[in-house]
């Protein structure tokens, strides 16, 4: 087994540094404290520092904090949390002393916002409209099997479900190609690392670049579009607080990040960059696969912020991820390797402004530009995509109780992909009969909504609204009306319901005049959900039924290609409960689900591969003292649908999906301004062999199972905050 040593020789110089650095910290001032919200309860990792100095510290789960300082005199004491006022108060500093600081922070009312609350809809972070289950950045890291991806934390929630190894989200009987995902406004063609057609291997963003993101598995408001089952909407961080720094080293990745506060309140920017290199990884816990490139990727990140003025804000956005991978491909009757590599470029430019007390406005232009290679036996395709948009939105309250959110949003699509795909679907064996590709696609793309929000004297509240989009291809237009309603029972209690009609374009592939059809026109969706919705202190409790009518699905024909003839349906249950207890907290999400679809292959209505009839996820974290926390995942899901033989279409289940991943991670600050995460994680900690698929001969006399490229696996690492 080959290991980087200089990764371990990097590892252990910088706890060596670490250890040695609290000696320094004799007769300088210490200022320690609590901080807590107006109904005390304690604030874990909110960021205290002295004004002007990267003197500071972050609040342990308890709420308390302690740094020291060499500074002395009259100064300004910060704490800030997402969600939550700025609180600020003036300190007296004199060497060899001390003081302690109570801090109470008050919950921020965001000018020129109104709430949202919709069906189905879940939040990451503090500062988003729409309400829903919390999951911050810490969490996703501190998740157990999350490998600290925000794709991954998410399908713990209900409404997903299990269908590969891997960071697709397929959502309540949806295929993963019908969530749509937005960053800042701007609509992300490509999401994914290591693009598959179910999804991808890992998302494209780190949490911690995230300040707040918004999920709904069903029933979305009329701002979202081109999406037939799904939308997960993303908000980068904002303007600096505090210069900060960081680095972090682990099995298969490193990373690093600088946050520089340039002009306070008023100019700064972050960069991060992240390296992945696998091979240590999988040389480590072994692997059934024979790799001819382990999986690798590099992206860098800039995001900078000005506000003019309090009441504006621009921000630039500029994303660059590279990856590549090279694998080798079982089937029955040959075995191949296959070899992909991605290049994803984004560039953002947002602006928001308080037009009034009660106006604001958003807008952004952004152009991304995606090149990928796929090489499979017979399947040999380059492909190129080019997506400039701009969007403009305004939000504004018309009187008490009634608010109305409009905006415009025009889209340029142009793909190039190029090569050979099999003749027979998923025949990609070397020797087999292909397909030449030349597909020139160039769309445009212009939408328009408008929304309300209407709030009753009896509480009950109203969001209805009408998207409409012109596609160019096409020449057509479509017309989408919905409406989500929330009405509160008691305090704590409330009803949902929402109803809603949704269109989706095929994919660019589709429209190709050789293996695709030039004709085809958008797909429909009719979304029906009613459930609901318990609150109170550290718990939340959830329950959904719905069901989704799906039209114009793209089916397989012998003439054409492929036509709009398909169809299908989805109805299921989702429950879900949250809770802290003590220093005990977790979550439970259960979702049955129902699928047909006549849909692609699929030439009569049958369960479609992502039908996964029951999903459970439990995820617990133990706060064990010290700084020390325990997590445990356990998964379960119902085997996928396959087909066994000939003239019978997904007759059978491969076996259940069963899973249970444990991570132990310590936080601790060594120089009383960091945050020093130490962790440790054990994906599969049983051992189980979990079968996602099986690959059949032609003749279905002989098939090769498709299993997880890890029976157990272990993984560590460790993350400084500065």
């Amino acid at each position: 087994m080959k290991i980087h040593i200089y990764r371990i020789i990097f590892f252990a110089v910088i706890l060596s540094v670490f250890n040695a650095a609290p000696q320094s910290y004799a007769q300088k001032f210490l200022i320690h404290g609590i901080i807590t919200d107006a109904d005390n309860n304690p604030l874990e990792y909110a960021n205290v520092y002295i004004q002007n100095s990267v003197d500071g510290s972050i609040s342990n789960e308890k709420g308390e904090f302690n740094f020291k300082t060499s500074m002395s005199g009259t100064h300004i004491l910060i704490c800030s949390y997402i969600g939550f006022k700025t609180f600020q108060k003036e300190i007296s500093i004199k060497k060899g002393g001390e003081i302690w600081v109570e801090i109470s922070l008050k919950k921020e009312v965001i000018k020129g916002k109104t709430l949202t609350v919709t069906a189905s809809s879940f939040t990451a972070g503090g500062d988003t409209e729409e309400k829903g289950v919390t999951l911050s950045a810490m969490d996703v890291v501190r998740t157990p099997g999350s490998a600290a991806d925000i794709f991954w934390a998410i399908k713990s929630f209900p409404g997903l479900q299990q269908v590969e190894e891997g960071a697709g989200l397929f959502v309540r009987g949806g295929d993963v190609s019908e969530t749509a995902f937005y960053l800042d406004g701007a609509l992300l063609q490509h999401p994914y690392k290591y693009e598959s057609p179910t999804g991808g291997f890992f998302g494209t963003f780190n949490p911690f670049l995230l300040k707040g993101t918004y999920f709904s598995s069903g029933g979305f408001t009329t701002e979202y579009g081109n999406a037939l089952s799904g939308v997960l909407a993303m908000q980068s961080r904002d303007l600096p607080s505090q210069f900060q720094c960081g680095i972090g080293l682990g099995l298969a990745a490193e990373s690093v990040f600088i946050t520089v506060p340039v002009i306070h309140d008023t100019f700064g920017f972050s960069l991060s960059g992240n390296l992945s290199n696998t091979k240590m990884m999988f040389d480590l816990n072994g692997s059934e696969k024979d790799f001819s490139h382990y999986p690798s990727s590099f992206d860098f990140n800039f995001n900078c912020v000005y506000k003019p003025d309090k009441n504006s804000k621009l921000k630039m956005f500029i994303f660059r991820e590279d990856d590549k991978v090279g694998v080798e491909v079982e089937d029955p009757e040959f075995s191949t390797h296959f070899l992909g590599d991605g290049s994803n470029r984004l560039y953002n430019l947002q602006f928001s402004t308080l037009l009034s007390k009660n106006i604001i406005l958003q807008a952004n232009t952004a152009l991304t530009r995606y090149i990928k290679g796929q090489h499979l036996g017979v399947l040999d395709l380059d492909l190129e995509d080019r997506f400039l948009q701009a969007r403009c939105e305004v939000e504004g309250k018309i009187r008490a109780g009634l608010s109305v959110k409009s905006g415009i949003e025009v889209y340029q699509y142009k793909t190039l992909i190029k090569g050979t795909v099999p003749l027979i679907r998923d025949n990609v064996d070397p020797s087999a009969l292909f397909h030449r590709v030349n597909t020139d696609y160039a769309s445009n793309r212009k939408n328009f909504f408008i929304q309300g929000s209407i709030l009753t004297p009896l509480g009950l509240k109203c969001i209805p609204g009408l998207r409409m989009e012109y596609e160019s291809i096409t020449d057509s237009y479509t017309l989408d009306p919905r409406i989500s309603i929330v009405l509160p029972i008691t305090l704590n209690f409330s009803i949902t319901a929402a109803y809603g009609q949704y269109h989706q374009f095929p994919d660019p592939q589709y429209y190709d005049p050789y293996v695709g059809n030039p004709e085809l026109f958008e797909m429909k969706s009719i979304h029906k959900v009613a459930g609901f919705n318990y609150e109170k202190g550290n718990t939340i409790v959830r329950i959904e039924a719905y069901y989704k009518d799906y039209k114009n699905l793209l089916l397989e024909d012998r003439v054409e290609n492929y036509t709009n003839q398909g169809k299908g349906y989805s109805k299921g249950l989702d429950f879900f409960v949250k809770k802290r207890i003590s220093s005990i907290s977790g979550w439970i999400s259960y979702s049955w689900l129902e699928a047909k679809r006549k849909w692609m292959d699929l030439p009569i209505m049958a369960s479609p591969y992502f039908d996964i009839t029951h999903n459970i996820n439990t995820v617990i974290t133990a706060d064990l003292g010290k700084n020390i926390s325990l997590g445990i995942r356990y998964r379960y899901a119902t085997g996928k649908p396959y087909t066994s033989k000939k003239g019978v279409y997904h007759d059978k289940r491969v076996p259940s999906y069963e899973n249970m991943d444990v991570n132990l991670s310590w936080i601790h600050s060594f120089f009383g301004k960091d945050m020093t995460i130490v962790y440790c994680a054990v994906s599969n900690l049983l051992g189980r062999v979990n079968i996602f698929d099986y690959r059949y001969s032609s003749d279905f006399q002989k098939r090769e199972a498709v299993t997880s490229s890890f029976q157990r696996s272990i993984y560590f690492g460790f993350q400084v905050n500065i």
